[in-house]
């Protein structure tokens, strides 16, 4: 509520009071609001950094990125606004600022994800060789960490770093597996700690940890290209939607356009973009089958 339209409600009201009327208002609105605004800050500060510096072990400052989102959100805002003409198209531009940092960590983190398990079969052998060469566990590492390919050097790199700080190796491990997310890496690492509690051959157990993971990934690839049609069903259903209105701009166009330019319109788009998500969520939860 603006200034204009409180005089436009109390015409005998001084410019003066409205004006003192709408600070204090304000002002409420933001101590009320600032607190819990606060700690959501907080707990998105604190996911960015267990995303950036533990899972991307990247050198970025989770403020920065907040204030980048921050910015982002405006930004979606006030294009919204513009493109709409009223304060309805704030929204979803708001929404959209508010949850793209969030799924561009995601897509990285998975995309980060991905490399580092089809890198892992080729880790293990480099392990299983410098093992039968001579080298202990340690020295082996040291060998994927300067000769392997990235992002999986450098996990290993950090896993001992942290081992020369003074952790424990098998603390260490356990810190690596918890930071990728991995079930293949957590079910090396896990093995690993046993070997090194009971003993063995530590070239044969890799070797089958080796054959086991590359079975994993095998029934992994297999069940995808089972469920290719689910997911591909999921990205058809939004670009329906665009199609659909496409045509009937074709045969209505004043129709479509009240969509855009009416309020009532409006909040149907964006019952509709929630529609579209919500049924993007379901389907790819269906499709997702853990092995």
């Amino acid at each position: 509520m603006t200034a204009a339209n409180v005089l436009a409600a109390w015409p005998g009201l001084p410019p003066a009071v409205v004006a003192g009327v709408l600070f204090l208002a304000t002002g409420a609105a933001i101590f009320v609001g600032w607190p819990p605004l606060k700690q959501m800050i907080r707990r998105r500060e604190s996911r960015y950094t267990s995303v950036l510096q533990g899972a991307l072990l990247m050198d970025v400052s989770a403020r920065s990125v907040t204030v980048l989102s921050g910015l982002g959100i405006i930004a979606l805002g006030l294009i919204g606004y513009a493109l709409s003409g009223s304060l309805i198209g704030v929204l979803p531009g708001a929404a959209a600022g508010v949850f793209l940092p969030d799924l561009l960590l995601r897509v990285l983190r998975r995309r980060r994800l991905r490399r580092l398990e089809d890198q892992l079969v080729g880790g293990i052998q480099t392990l299983s060789s410098g093992v039968r060469a001579g080298l202990n566990l340690v020295q082996s590492m040291e060998l994927v960490a300067r000769d392997g390919p990235a992002p999986m050097c450098q996990e290993f790199a950090h896993l001992l770093r942290e081992y020369e700080y003074g952790t424990a190796l098998e603390e260490a491990m356990s810190k690596t597996a918890g930071r990728i997310g991995s079930s293949d890496y957590r079910l090396l690492f896990s093995a690993l700690q046993t070997h090194r509690e009971r003993g063995g051959d530590l070239g044969q157990t890799l070797d089958r940890i080796a054959e086991s993971i590359r079975e994993i990934q095998r029934l992994e690839g297999r069940v995808k290209t089972l469920t290719a049609q689910g997911r591909a069903n999921a990205r058809f259903l939004a670009v329906m939607v665009l199609t659909v209105l496409a045509v009937m701009y074709l045969i209505e166009p004043e129709s479509v356009r009240l969509l855009f330019q009416d309020d009532i319109g409006k909040l149907i788009l964006v019952f509709i973009v929630a529609l579209i998500v919500v049924g993007f969520l379901w389907i790819k939860k269906i499709v997702s089958i853990d092995i």
